[in-house]
């Protein structure tokens, strides 16, 4: 098991790692969308759309903080835990896809769409803060979001300074 020190180092070094290249796939999404935009206008399928390739760089973060979190523990409950968290967050993205899609045939409003995207993600959302709560009583060096969150500012402040 590694200490929480190093996994600190390591998460944040693969964070700005991951946050670089997960600009790029932002910027090649959105200039996909704005394409899009310009041929059909703007609909509520283009804003579902647009938001959704926002989200592409998120879903990068968090496998690659898959990835390196199963590095750190061996454990079968923490390793099972790490992929449960990662799964939250892809069927997050493909909730948000299959909303995209409902949007483009079925709906014609941007709050119907709002409806049904907030029904579906309150309750992942509690269920990936109980992932997380399960991670942190498994693993007392966890690193949790915050810690990680705090740590890459600080990395980004050195940077700069």
């Amino acid at each position: 098991m590694v200490e929480k020190h190093e996994r600190l180092q390591q998460m944040v070094e693969r964070d700005l790692d991951a946050r670089s290249t997960g600009f790029i796939f932002g910027i090649a999404g959105l200039f996909v969308v704005l394409t899009a935009t310009v041929i059909q206008g703007v609909t509520v399928t283009t804003m579902a759309m647009a938001f959704l390739v926002t989200q592409l760089p998120t879903l990068y973060q968090s496998w690659q903080r898959m990835k390196l979190l199963s590095t750190f523990n061996k454990d079968p409950q923490y390793q099972q835990l790490v992929s449960r968290e990662f799964t939250i967050v892809l069927t997050m993205f493909g909730s948000l896809a299959s909303f995209t899609f409902i949007s483009r045939f079925f709906t014609d409003s941007v709050l119907e769409l709002v409806g049904f995207s907030l029904i579906w993600f309150i309750p992942l959302v509690i269920w990936y803060m109980s992932v997380q709560r399960e991670l942190a009583q498994v693993d007392p060096e966890h690193v949790s979001h915050r810690e990680l969150r705090r740590a890459c500012r600080d990395a980004l402040r050195e940077q700069t300074d």
